[in-house]
């Protein structure tokens, strides 16, 4: 006669649970996290003209005045300039040093990573205080100066991100190029880049993003002429307060929130 197996009792699943638990217990977290940015949202089409908790009516004037403001709008064109080109510099700069401090072994090595990363823990007015001190020496002000101190700031992120991507990578798949051919540069472009792109691209978001809405070295490098959206909140908050700051405030998370989320789609499409 046939052997006849009673049916195995099904065991529950550990990690949905788990991932519930983690779920409740990260929903507190973020809501202490974006509130204050989703605050403002409202506020920003509020009737009156002050901002005030809970906003007063709906209205679209102060995006209508931000629209027509050649002051804002040129503030806004110099942080995306700055963003755009810090973010560039940022990559050109951090992609090799993160290569170079994951897969290869040279003296000082810890060292250098440590000074890399220094502007991620020192204070920001700390490092916007010694840049104005340098940059006024070297007379660097405005558009170069900003790209400059931006760039510095963006490098240790998009050295981290390249690191743990490159860490990932077989040397094995390295040697392989090699022996079959390819040079240090090929290999790198044909066999390592492709495989620290996820890296090189959150990086990269980071840089943007840390660029887009900075203000206190901002404030210090910046002048009246050329003056970005963060740096005019700022200077129109200390004046006079209106839900225009409201309105440019929204434009600023909005744009953050969005590239944020494209990085995550891009990641989910990956796997």
């Amino acid at each position: 006669m046939p052997r006849t197996t009673e049916p195995q009792a099904r065991r529950p699943d550990h990690r949905n649970f788990g991932g519930l638990v983690t779920s409740f217990l990260m929903a507190p977290i973020l809501i202490i996290l974006l509130a204050p940015s989703l605050i403002v949202i409202p506020m920003s089409f509020t009737k009156i003209p002050i901002l005030s908790w809970p906003p007063s009516g709906f209205s679209l004037e102060w995006y209508i005045r931000l629209l027509n403001s050649p002051e804002w709008l040129v503030a806004l064109r110099h942080s995306l300039e700055v963003a755009a080109l810090s973010t560039l510099f940022a990559v050109l700069l951090g992609v090799p040093a993160g290569v170079s401090l994951a897969l290869r072994q040279w003296p000082g090595k810890q060292f250098v990573l440590s000074l890399v990363i220094t502007p991620l823990v020192v204070p920001t007015i700390v490092v916007a205080i010694g840049m104005y001190k340098i940059y006024a020496w070297l007379g660097l002000f405005d558009w170069s100066g900003l790209v400059a101190a931006h760039t510095m700031i963006g490098v240790p992120l998009v050295v981290v991100t390249t690191m743990s991507s490159a860490r990932q990578i077989n040397p094995v798949l390295l040697r392989a190029s090699r022996s079959l051919g390819a040079g240090p540069v090929s290999t790198f472009f044909r066999v390592t880049l492709p495989m620290i792109s996820p890296g090189v691209v959150s990086g990269a978001v980071f840089a943007f993003v840390s660029s887009w809405d900075e203000v206190v070295i901002a404030k210090f490098l910046s002048s009246p002429t050329y003056e970005t959206a963060p740096v005019r909140m700022w200077a129109q908050i200390t004046e006079r307060v209106d839900p225009t700051v409201a309105a440019v405030s929204s434009i600023l998370f909005a744009a953050a929130l969005l590239l944020m989320i494209a990085l995550m789609v891009r990641e989910r499409i990956r796997r």
